[in-house]
């Protein structure tokens, strides 16, 4: 197969989404390190991008902007798009988002090849019609990151460990310092009740619960953060919480990277700051819902995902179709306090061991 010189990275969000696509990314530029590579990503989650040494252009979309005040101004701008893509002459586009979108994107920029995958494994099987290439991933590939990587595997691609480079300014390390100092906070544990959708959300009060016997058993502090829209969970967390209050900490998406990669554990549902948190090396107890922990948890074997079989799930529903939200509902707190103590306790035998001297015997 024919080494491709221009590839172009179809994947527009959304965090967790281009979180899991950057290994593949890296497989790509280590197999072909004289590529130029571009990525299609929209505007929201273009900051995890930002700064990536892999990376030659990063393209940035708004297609919600463009859904929300369509008007002549929108048709240029797409226009625009679409002459930009293709005086890169891209030799391959790679469509790892697999909607008809992102299919229509990728044929926009005029590839000699565009890469999907097959119907089987896509959430919008039409669009396949679109790709010159569609790939069936191997039954072995089960987390969604094994997925992604099946499509540079068809490229030629070796694939590696898992790695990732998420950039962060010195002035963002700064912030999250002079934020945990001036909370005299050292050893802590991140909380992210939010989830995205409702029916990822785990009860604010279960959380609250959660941490008043983690802080009360570890004695660590308690970090809340959120993204958009989930700042009342937040404060209905804080309500809640019997004893010592966990701290809120608000943070753009670089300086929540900065604030995990110092957390000693996150505990959250499937949503882009428990990816971010894995690409940290971040100890992970994640409480799942209605998505599949074995394709979208975290990829770590130590890491831990607290859920429940239920009839109907897992469905990835926005809205729970029986309206209990019983795949969450049965996570009991205990369970996940348990989890949370073992974690930290696997995580504690690894930095002893990485610490502990050697001995030498004498001769």
């Amino acid at each position: 197969m024919q080494i491709a010189r221009r590839i172009l990275i179809v994947k527009l969000g959304s965090i967790g989404d281009v979180v899991h696509t950057l290994p593949a990314l890296a497989d790509l530029k280590a197999s072909f390190p004289e590529a130029e590579i571009d990525w299609l990503v929209e505007a929201k989650a273009r900051v995890i991008l930002d700064g990536n040494p892999w990376l030659h252009e990063v393209v940035q979309i708004d297609t919600q902007r463009w859904r929300r005040s369509w008007s002549l101004a929108t048709l240029s701008e797409m226009r625009q798009l679409a002459a930009r893509l293709r005086a890169r002459r891209y030799d391959v586009a790679i469509d790892f988002q697999g909607l008809w979108k992102s299919a229509v994107l990728g044929r926009l920029a005029q590839p000699r090849r565009l890469v999907g995958f097959d119907r089987m494994a896509l959430k919008e099987p039409g669009c396949r019609m679109f790709y010159d290439d569609p790939v069936k991933p191997a039954s072995t590939a089960h987390h969604v990151i094994d997925i992604y990587k099946e499509l540079v595997r068809h490229l030629g691609a070796a694939l590696g460990p898992h790695r990732f480079d998420l950039s962060i300014r010195a002035e963002d390390e700064q912030y999250v310092s002079e934020q945990l100092s001036s909370r005299h906070i050292s050893d802590f544990l991140v909380l992210h009740p939010g989830g995205g959708w409702d029916t990822k959300n785990w009860l604010p009060e279960r959380y609250a619960l959660l941490y008043d016997q983690l802080h009360r058993e570890t004695g660590l502090t308690g970090v809340l953060t959120w993204g958009p829209g989930e700042e009342t969970l937040v404060d209905s967390v804080l309500r809640a919480a019997a004893g010592p209050k966990p701290e809120k900490i608000p943070s753009s998406l670089p300086q929540l990277i900065a604030l995990l990669k110092r957390a000693r554990l996150f505990v959250g549902g499937d949503t882009g700051p428990l990816h971010l948190a894995a690409a940290c090396g971040t100890p992970i107890v994640g409480v799942f819902g209605p998505t599949d922990p074995f394709r979208n948890g975290p990829f770590s074997p130590d890491d831990i995902v607290v859920s429940h079989q239920v009839p109907c799930g897992p469905c990835y529903k926005r809205i729970c179709p029986i309206r209990t939200k019983e795949c969450l509902d049965l996570v009991q707190v205990r369970e996940v306090v348990d989890a949370a103590l073992h974690r930290l306790a696997v995580e504690r035998e690894r930095r002893s061991a990485r610490t502990e001297p050697r001995s030498v015997q004498s001769p």
